[in-house]
């Protein structure tokens, strides 16, 4: 869908069908958190905003899912989010036992757009398309809600009270990335796990 869409948007697009990339070896988490967040801005500069996500949760979820773009399938592979295949005859790299195979990206913020993708289309995330169009209806993004609505994301079933506290800890780290003082402030007085 990008690339049909930036063929008519050339010179915007850019970036985008020119494999935008980002390195994080100098200062690895600053360009790590950098790198997705401008990612999944632009991937969500494509697409209606009622399809958008939450950039500091894609963020929040990459540092999750990759251990902060240092793991094998982050390094290897560009998979920043553990997302599956299941076509052998697709790009992939298997878990060590074999069991599993992760999709393989030819750059990192394809990653990133087959995270949105999955969020925007997959039955397992339902809840959270609704929790998000009512917010978006409303004009409250409630992260709370937002996190606890992508339970069904990992099977760990502390998934969610680890991306609340990865989410808010980006919030407090790096405010100029993320946060406005009306929303550090809401969420410092209604914590709620």
């Amino acid at each position: 869908m990008f690339k049909e869409l930036c063929a008519t948007l050339l010179v915007i697009c850019n970036p985008l069908l020119n494999g935008f990339d980002f390195s994080y070896d100098i200062n690895p988490r600053d360009q790590f958190i950098q790198g997705i967040a401008e990612c999944t801005v632009l991937n969500n500069a494509f697409i209606p905003p009622t399809e958008r996500v939450v950039v500091v949760v894609s963020v929040a979820q990459a540092i999750l899912e990759s251990d902060w773009g240092r793991s094998r399938f982050a390094t290897e592979a560009n998979n920043f989010y553990g997302i599956i295949e299941t076509d052998e005859t697709e790009p992939h790299i298997k878990s060590l036992n074999g069991n599993i195979m992760l999709k393989m990206y030819g750059n990192k913020c394809e990653s990133v757009s087959d995270y949105i993708d999955l969020l925007n289309n997959s039955s397992a995330f339902k809840e959270y398309r609704d929790v998000r169009l009512k917010q978006y209806v409303e004009d409250n993004v409630d992260i709370y809600k937002v996190i606890h609505s992508l339970k069904n994301y990992a099977v760990d079933p502390e998934y969610t009270k680890k991306l609340l506290a990865v989410t808010l800890g980006l919030f407090e780290t790096y405010p100029q990335i993320f946060k406005s003082d009306e929303i550090w402030n809401h969420y410092k007085n209604n914590k709620k796990t």
